[in-house]
């Protein structure tokens, strides 16, 4: 198939700048972003003790399962309709107001059935009902922003993901202060989401579906693939936390937890990059389009790998100051390393994805992610229970990094199989080496002469990043 419908033309390229400037835009809002929930999370942690703040992980991670399925696979279609001839972007619009409404519904059901569990006795309805009215406002907030991405105007992408994330957080924070239950922390966050999503809707103007009923039909054929795919990658994302719990306990899961937080700093720089490049690639002139995706996606793979690299050998320190000592610190150490390397894989799935996505061959993606799923439940219940309180979470944290590598590995597979994206060899060593280095700092010692050879190795990661920045700025200039 095509990717432009018959009698329309794709919108024009932006100029090759565009990349470094918008990186840069969605680099501070999402940095701003993980780097609030880093400043609420030694506070947090403090406050509720291990065990409420692994109630409060768990339910959080509920609130985004929950989220992705309201939005039903659509925003990734959402970016690739706005850049579809004349009314891609009233398509875009009315796309996103389907992903609204369909949150609306499965928050009626989901706030029926926290009724129904509550009246056997079998929930609490001060958990319930913050959660379930969080997962419907940041299904819309995810709409808002995806229309901020197609658009190109991060300015509103940032606004909306900084509200969401770092002041939910510190709200349920506050509040936590004052009664440290899991209960107000999350009354205090769903708050918060709630305003998010109305400015998400002042911002992005989603249309109700009627309007273009023919292409978003098409739309939501071509997302329904795309469903199992975000329920499965958002498993990916954070359902290690669930397994945590379930294998090593309450505790484990909220160490778990801060080591994650922690070792997803370059993974949120991957998510960061990739909201600037995504919508720069499928906009781009099809004749260069794949051949500029593996050049300017090779650098980007260098810039994540180096930040994998330099978080997982400065682990101890991050750990320190995250979480007292009353949390497993060996644990987090090691769990965090090993996270880490789930960036290097992320990038280059982006990347595979994105060719996957335009081929029309979503049904690929959704069993790629599917079948990564499946390795981390799998690995997860093979090693965590025979490693102890301490290797159980570094077990967790190993099934994440090995089902990141099989959905990379599947997902750029069926790139190569069904377009032209080729990546060169250079990447393979760029990405080697970064995970090479972040398991380096997983196992080294915390103390004695091993600290200062993880000084010495961040060190010369920081140098050889100096070094090839001027590089990988001309590349991604064009």
């Amino acid at each position: 198939m095509t990717s432009t419908p018959e009698g329309t033309a794709p919108t024009a390229a932006p100029a090759s700048g565009s990349l470094g400037a918008h990186s840069v835009v969605y680099l501070v809002g999402t940095a701003l972003q993980g780097l609030g929930v880093l400043l609420v999370l030694p506070f947090a942690t403090r406050v509720l003790g291990a065990v409420e703040f692994g109630r409060v992980a768990t339910g959080l991670v509920v609130v985004q399962m929950v989220g992705t399925i309201a939005a039903a696979g659509l925003p990734q279609v959402v970016l690739r309709e706005h850049h579809r001839g004349a009314e891609g972007p009233r398509v875009a619009r009315a796309l996103a107001g389907t992903m609204v409404l369909l949150a609306l519904g499965l928050g009626v059901v989901g706030l029926a059935l926290a009724l129904l569990l509550s009246a056997t006795g079998h929930a609490d309805l001060r958990q319930w009902v913050p959660l379930v009215l969080a997962a419907v406002a940041l299904t819309t907030v995810v709409a808002g922003q995806t229309l901020m991405r197609a658009r190109l105007q991060p300015w509103g992408f940032l606004a909306l993901a900084v509200l969401a994330t770092v002041g939910a957080q510190l709200a349920g924070l506050l509040a936590a202060r004052a009664e440290p239950t899991a209960g107000t922390y999350l009354t205090a966050y769903a708050v918060v989401v709630v305003l998010a999503a109305v400015l998400a809707l002042v911002l992005g103007r989603p249309l109700p579906p009627t309007v273009e009923r023919a292409r978003v039909r098409a739309g939501i054929r071509l997302a329904t693939p795309l469903l199992p795919q975000a329920a499965a990658m958002l498993g990916l994302l954070s359902g290690d936390v669930l397994l945590a719990r379930v294998l090593v306990g309450e505790a484990g899961a909220g160490s778990y937890q801060v080591a994650l937080q922690l070792g997803n700093m370059p993974f949120v720089l991957a998510v960061a990059l990739f909201n600037a490049w995504g919508p720069l690639v499928l906009s781009h002139p099809i004749d260069r389009r794949w051949a500029w995706t593996a050049r300017t996606g090779t650098a980007l793979t260098t810039v994540v790998a180096a930040g994998a690299a330099g978080v997982a050998l400065l682990g101890p320190w991050l750990v320190a100051v995250m979480a007292d000592p009353g949390f497993d610190h060996v644990a987090m150490v090691g769990a965090l390393g090993v996270i880490c390397t789930v960036s290097v894989s992320y990038m280059l799935y982006q990347g595979s994805s994105l060719a996957v996505l335009d081929a029309e061959r979503t049904g690929r993606l959704a069993w790629a992610a599917l079948i990564a799923l499946a390795v981390v439940v799998l690995v997860a219940l093979w090693l965590a229970p025979r490693s102890g309180a301490t290797g159980g979470v570094v077990g967790v944290a190993i099934a994440k990094a090995v089902g990141y590598v099989v959905l990379m590995a599947l997902t750029t597979w069926f790139a190569r199989t069904h377009s032209p994206l080729r990546w060169p060899p250079r990447v393979a060593v760029v990405a080697l080496a970064g995970v090479a280095l972040a398991l380096v700092g997983a196992v080294l010692p915390l103390e004695g002469p091993a600290a200062w050879v993880r000084v010495a190795l961040a060190a010369l990661v920081g140098a050889a990043a100096v070094a090839v920045a001027p590089r990988i700025l001309r590349v991604l200039r064009g």
